[in-house]
C-alpha cells in the first residue's frame, strides 16, 4: 500500500522535529510548557506530529496533499498512520 510506505518514511522524517534533546520525563519531571500541553503523554512525539502536520496543511502544500490524498478520508487515514509511527518512537511508554 503506497501510502502506509508514505506514512513510514515522512514519520521517519519528522520523528524528532523541533526536539530539544531533552527526555520526556524531565520535561514532565520539570513541569514544562509543553509536557503540560500534551498532558504528560509522549510529550516529544506528540508536539513532532503537531509541527510537521501542520506545516503539510498550509495551503503553499496543497497541490503536494492532492497528490499523496485524493480524499478526506485518504488524507486523515494518513494522519492516523504517522501519528501511529512516530507515536511508537516513545520507547518508554509501554502502552505504545
Amino acid at each position: 500500500d503506497p501510502l502506509i510506505h508514505f506514512a513510514c518514511a515522512l514519520s521517519a522524517l519528522i520523528h524528532d522535529v523541533d526536539h530539544t534533546g531533552v527526555p520526556n520525563a524531565t520535561l514532565i519531571k520539570e513541569n514544562a510548557t509543553i509536557a503540560k500541553i500534551y498532558r504528560n503523554k509522549s510529550v516529544a512525539e506528540q508536539n513532532s506530529v503537531e509541527l510537521a502536520w501542520g506545516l503539510l496543511m498550509e495551503p503553499k502544500y496543497d497541490d503536494l496533499r492532492v497528490c499523496l490524498c485524493t480524499t478526506q478520508e485518504e488524507l486523515d487515514r494518513l494522519r492516523h498512520l504517522v501519528v501511529n509511527c512516530v507515536m511508537a518512537t516513545d520507547i518508554v511508554d509501554k502502552e505504545l
